[in-house]
């Protein structure tokens, strides 16, 4: 078997309680995060952290005719990684949404994330993180599209509306992403 990622999306301070655009819960994702992570890391998994990093004439920004608040803007506290999650040395960190254009959703899209797995010999990821139905669901597809496994480990995710998690992961499922919690997905390696 190949080298395992964890691809944790967009745990960042905008999409948090009291951020620019807080998702459902995100407080309580924090510290079992956090656990997967170092877990995750112990057992030999490579850590991958991806962010919103956009422009402040970002086309998604309401100010600019988009559908959101101003939000991850590159380089301001709002961007930053939620504490107590932080990237360590060796750890790629996927900056996504750095055009002025395009929602930047995946933490694929445009970024060489595919490239990096595969350079590192991943063929298998779980995806986990914030919003289920925007960045994570992108992600997950993405990432299946591009030839890796992918599992949605749907303890550590949070929506901005809860009401669409199932929806979403019905979607995922019949694309061919798999669905675990994270202690089960960490007994796998």
């Amino acid at each position: 078997m190949g080298q395992t990622a964890l691809i944790v999306v967009d745990v960042q301070r905008d999409f948090c309680e009291g951020g620019a655009l807080a998702a459902a819960d995100t407080l309580s994702l924090l510290s079992p995060l956090d656990e997967c992570i170092a877990a995750a890391r112990r057992a030999g998994a490579l850590i991958v952290y991806t962010r919103d990093w956009h422009p402040q004439e970002h086309s998604s920004f309401q100010a600019n005719g988009g559908p959101w608040p101003v939000h991850c803007v590159a380089g301001t506290p709002g961007a930053e990684f939620m504490p107590p999650l932080r990237a360590l040395p060796g750890d790629p960190v996927i900056e996504k949404g750095v055009g002025v254009d395009g929602a930047g959703y995946s933490g694929f899209e445009h970024t060489g994330l595919a490239e990096r797995l595969r350079e590192r010999k991943v063929e298998r990821a779980a995806v986990c993180g914030i919003a289920t139905e925007y960045c994570v669901r992108a992600t997950a597809l993405d990432g299946l599209a591009a030839g890796f496994d992918i599992t949605v480990l749907s303890d550590l995710v949070r929506p901005v509306r809860a009401e669409e998690t199932s929806r979403v992961f019905e979607e995922l499922g019949k694309a061919g992403v798999k669905r675990s919690t994270a202690a089960d997905w960490l007994k796998s390696f």
